[in-house]
């Protein structure tokens, strides 16, 4: 950084003017009145050199107004602006200029300071914009949650119905399968699944000796083209421990009779309901009163009911 600073030199600009001033006196002419104001003046360095060039006689001076007389004397104590007029030779002195110059080395550091905050800038800028956050979506859970704590029953009634479906059955099939011995099931499976367990059918074994659809207890017996067998289990399930036998009529369940050969699910039904609204069964002729069992069904159930 440089400083620089101008200094006038207030007596080289009054030498000027007085030079100035003498060589206009000089080519001058004329006299001045008796009643010149600088003969009363007091004597200066100025007022001499007007004298000189009025040709005003020196013979007043005194001697030892001799040595004030030459403008050029450096010796002159006074001030030698004093007697001139107004605003002549008084120029204010300008104050000092000071002119900063950071320098090439300088100058880089500025732009690298702004360009140093102009980033940190943009880097707030971008760190502080808002963000949009997605509003957490009502799921499933929420509604399973409200469900059971609004109906806790519900839950208990399904968790008794996932025990109940992991329990088994054991069943005995015999006859013309493949293998032929106990099977277990899980609980609701069909007399198609116990045959399927013991190796499936023989080669020429009538499945239509079985209701394959009917749906298995523990402890049934499935006999598969033995005749006359295959009411036997069902019996001793139906009738709750008694002995094998025929099916009692009267006592059978609606799965109970869907187990006997050539009846289903539709057809068991009807002989319940039939027993509902005509009481019970008196022989085992009146089956045919039963709508859907013909001669053809009637024969193959004869041996395997009583009443």
């Amino acid at each position: 950084m440089r400083l620089t600073s101008r200094r006038p030199d207030d007596a080289d600009v009054i030498r000027a003017r007085l030079r100035a001033l003498l060589d206009e006196g000089r080519r001058a002419s004329g006299w001045l009145p008796d009643d010149d104001p600088l003969r009363d003046a007091p004597v200066t360095g100025v007022n001499v050199l007007r004298r000189r060039a009025a040709g005003d006689p020196e013979e007043h001076l005194d001697a030892d107004d001799d040595a004030d007389d030459d403008p050029y004397d450096d010796s002159f104590d006074g001030d030698p602006r004093d007697g001139l007029p107004s605003g002549l030779g008084r120029h204010r002195a300008p104050a000092r200029t000071v002119r900063v110059d950071p320098g090439r080395r300088g100058s880089w550091a500025l732009w690298v300071c702004g360009l140093v905050a102009a980033l940190a800038v943009a880097g707030w800028t971008w760190l502080d914009r808002p963000s949009v956050q997605p509003a957490p979506a009502a799921g499933p859970s929420a509604a399973v949650t409200a469900g059971s704590s609004a109906s806790p029953s519900v839950g208990g009634a399904s968790d008794a119905q996932s025990s109940d479906a992991q329990a088994t059955v054991v069943v005995s099939v015999v006859g013309l399968v493949v293998a032929p011995g106990l099977v277990t099931l899980p609980e609701g499976a069909r007399v198609a699944d116990a045959v399927a367990a013991a190796g499936g059918l023989l080669p020429g074994a009538d499945a239509a000796s079985v209701n394959l659809a009917a749906v298995v207890t523990d402890g049934q017996q499935v006999a598969v083209g033995v005749p006359g067998a295959a009411g036997a289990a069902p019996g001793a399930t139906g009738g709750g421990g008694t002995s094998a036998g025929p099916l009692d009529l009267n006592a059978a369940t609606a799965t109970d009779l869907d187990a006997l050969p050539g009846i289903g699910p539709v057809l068991a039904q009807r002989i319940v309901d039939h027993r509902g609204e005509h009481g019970r069964f008196t022989s085992v002729e009146q089956l045919d009163d039963v709508p859907g069992i013909g001669p053809a069904v009637y024969s193959g159930l004869a041996d395997l009911v009583r009443v």
